[in-house]
């Protein structure tokens, strides 16, 4: 063998020399992707002929061979496997095992399995590319030796992908949490909400052109139940954080019900309106008629948290309104504030730096989901939306996550498992049931029988009641 990998090695050499003494060097960059050329067909005949020796290896050992039941078949069989350099061509021996069934020992012993066309290796630089770019420019990116449906294929098939969560050392005085969500199209019509909840220890402000989060990690919640994506927020929350050391919890938010979610479970949470819906509100009330003078003060009112004074001003500014389409708005948007007033309040009060919910969707989700004219199969949405967070996590798709193929069926399956939220944050949720309760309790009457494996989508189970529980109780309760 070593013979066979210095002569192909010196035939490489002997192309590069007679590429240069040839083309010479007038352009440095058009040389190096001639040599880059050169040794990507080298590495591919060294590879092919290496494998053709381990094949002969295998067919000369007739004595091994039959003491494991293996007669050939037929010899020279051709596959193509694409890799990131480029295509492998080799031939191998097609065995009849003892119990008639047939097989290429050689794909197994070099690690490619049946029916697989791509190496998992540059799937997942693939899969990895397509998190930022479409399905064809990731294809392209590498001389387009797969298609857009190649690529789209792998993404479906692949594992679900989330950021692991480790233990900080020390444990900050405040939490951020930024929640909105992201509208994207589906295919045949239609539009869903993709959730998006991005955990921070705050902003760094120390530059003025441009803040940025401290430590932030991103959530996306899509196919995944309301109740069961709140909770698994919040068992990565737990099993990153010593909760009991945070003073505030501020839940930067739009005041959607399934965020209101959160500000219930979590313990010494503080909701903050989101500063673009809160103005954007503010903005539409001034723009009602003789509004303008009382905008002073509507925001003194809410700067000072004064709801009754803010209530009437706008009780004031009722009687002014002329039409009825006025009127109506009016009363819309005082109720409005009144029913998010401790959030608006939070958020006037001056003690927070501008809000980032919704650059956070853009930058997190819609730049790859909904801001180009996209429409989205439900297995597709669920993948990508997974894929693109992770990726921006700072994770790197690796082969193990790649898998050959996964039928219309087991997607389905999959993405009904996944409404009880991510195996993953099941996981961590389900450790901190053990570690609070130390199996002094039997939390199972709480447990439906016909329910999926995973948290309580919606339901009371012993994980809702753990979660609701670490929210009230003291330490000395275990």
């Amino acid at each position: 063998m070593d013979t066979i990998i210095a002569q192909s090695a010196s035939e490489v050499v002997g192309k590069i020399v007679k590429y240069i003494a040839e083309k010479g060097i007038s352009s440095v960059g058009e040389t190096a992707e001639g040599l880059m050329e050169i040794l990507k067909e080298g590495a591919l005949e060294i590879l092919a002929q290496t494998i053709q020796v381990v094949d002969e290896a295998m067919l000369r050992a007739k004595k091994d061979r039959k003491a494991d039941g293996l007669t050939v078949k037929a010899r020279n069989v051709e596959r193509v496997y694409i890799t990131e350099i480029g295509e492998l061509r080799y031939r191998r021996t097609y065995y009849q095992c003892s119990d008639k069934t047939k097989i290429y020992p050689v794909d197994h012993l070099i690690g490619v399995e049946p029916f697989e066309r791509i190496s998992k290796e540059f799937c997942a630089k693939l899969v990895g590319n397509a998190a930022s770019c479409s399905m064809a420019k990731a294809a392209e990116a590498y001389g387009g030796t797969v298609s857009r449906q190649s690529v789209n294929n792998k993404i479906l098939a692949m594992k679900d992908v989330v950021s692991d969560i480790s233990r900080v050392e020390e444990t900050p005085e405040e939490l951020h949490l930024f929640a909105d969500e992201d509208h994207v199209h589906m295919r045949p019509k239609g539009s869903v909400m993709v959730p998006l909840v991005t955990v921070t220890e705050g902003i760094d402000t120390t530059n003025e052109k441009r803040h940025k989060t401290i430590r932030a990690t991103h959530f996306q919640g899509y196919g995944v139940s309301n109740e069961a994506f709140v909770e698994n927020v919040m068992a990565a929350i737990y099993e990153r954080y010593d909760v009991e050391k945070i003073r505030n919890i501020y839940i930067h938010a739009d005041g959607g019900n399934w965020i209101r979610r959160l500000t219930e479970l979590l313990p010494n949470a503080v909701p903050v309106m989101d500063g673009f819906h809160a103005e954007r509100q503010l903005k539409t009330l001034l723009g009602l008629k003789d509004a303008a003078c009382y905008a002073n003060a509507l925001r003194l009112a809410l700067k000072k948290n004064d709801r009754d004074a803010f209530l009437r001003h706008c009780e004031s500014l009722l009687q002014r309104q002329d039409k009825e389409e006025s009127q109506k708005k009016l009363v819309e948007l005082a109720v409005y504030f009144n029913n998010n007033w401790r959030s608006v309040a939070e958020r006037y009060s001056g003690r927070h730096c501008g809000s980032c919910t919704e650059p956070l969707v853009g930058h997190m989700l819609s730049e790859r989901l909904s801001r180009n004219p996209l429409a989205w199969s439900k297995e597709g949405l669920a993948k990508m939306a997974m894929l693109r967070v992770y990726v921006k996590n700072g994770n790197t798709v690796k082969a193990g996550h790649i898998r050959i193929s996964r039928n219309k069926a087991e997607r389905n399956r999959d993405f009904k498992t996944r409404k009880c939220g991510l195996e993953k944050y099941n996981g961590y949720a389900e450790k901190q049931i053990r570690e609070f309760f130390s199996g002094k309790y039997d939390w199972s009457v709480f447990e439906s029988s016909s329910q999926l494996p995973g948290l309580t989508n919606g339901k009371l189970t012993g994980t809702a009641v753990l979660l609701q529980t670490l929210s009230h109780l003291p330490a000395c309760a275990s």
